[in-house]
């Protein structure tokens, strides 16, 4: 007597040598890669589920296995590449303090905690970096009010930790004006990154001289001289 066995689509499929963890593992980022390109091609919302389905070949069943909403989709898609970068800017962060003692470490050396991660995991991404780049340029520039806020969760308790850091070693700089200045200097890291990932957008002969430390040292040079110029030029607005 044949047995009906029913597998509810959310339940991990019964493992073979076809559907083994390292398979599953492989279909979850297959699937990942293509949302991404996609959603930085075409945008969140003019992304369908079956857009992705037919680019990473796979079934529904797949996509609601392995993350059951687009939503949730879109959240693994920020948070595989965000995370990790965001962890290790913290060990940064926490190395600095440790060693810095009762004194606030530089910015130069707060800076770098900040930029190093994102600056390595992009050379080392390789052209793969280009699109979360343009996934993230794309959504600064048509907002989605629930990408905001996933965005903003990501960073939230990490730009705390920074900013504090910052007033630290910046004492007689306004809060107000310390904000500015480092939205400032994450623009000049993104910007730098969708630049550097384009090999038709440098002068000749330059992509092959870059490195990341070197972009690395340009960064830092560049924004802690924006950080630390004085402010006592600027008016403060009114609140």
């Amino acid at each position: 007597m044949k047995t009906n066995r029913k597998q509810n689509r959310f339940t991990k499929p019964v493992a073979t040598p076809e559907n083994s963890d390292h398979t599953l593992a492989a279909t979850r980022d297959r699937i990942l890669d293509n949302a991404e390109r996609l959603f930085a091609e075409r945008g969140l919302e003019a992304t369908s589920i079956r857009d992705i389905t037919v680019a990473a070949e796979v079934n529904l069943g797949a996509i609601n296995y392995h993350f059951g909403t687009k939503q949730k989709l879109i959240e693994a898609v920020f948070n595989r590449r965000i995370g990790p970068l965001n962890r290790r800017r913290l060990a940064m962060l926490d190395e600095a303090e440790r060693r810095s003692g009762t004194r606030p470490p530089t910015v130069e050396v707060l800076l770098e905690a900040m930029i190093r991660p994102t600056v390595e995991a992009s050379f080392a991404a390789g052209k793969r970096n280009t699109t979360f780049m343009r996934l993230m340029a794309r959504c600064h520039s048509e907002p989605n009010p629930e990408i905001e806020q996933l965005i903003r969760a990501q960073f939230q308790a990490l730009m705390a930790r920074f900013a504090a850091a910052f007033a630290r070693a910046l004492p007689q700089l306004p809060r107000e004006e310390l904000f500015w200045r480092l939205i400032f200097a994450s623009g000049a890291l993104l910007h730098a990154l969708l630049i550097s990932s384009k090999e038709d957008s440098l002068p000749g002969g330059l992509r092959k001289k870059l490195d990341a430390d070197g972009l690395i040292q340009r960064l830092v040079a560049f924004a802690a001289a924006g950080i630390k110029s004085s402010a006592k030029n600027f008016k403060q607005l009114a609140s």
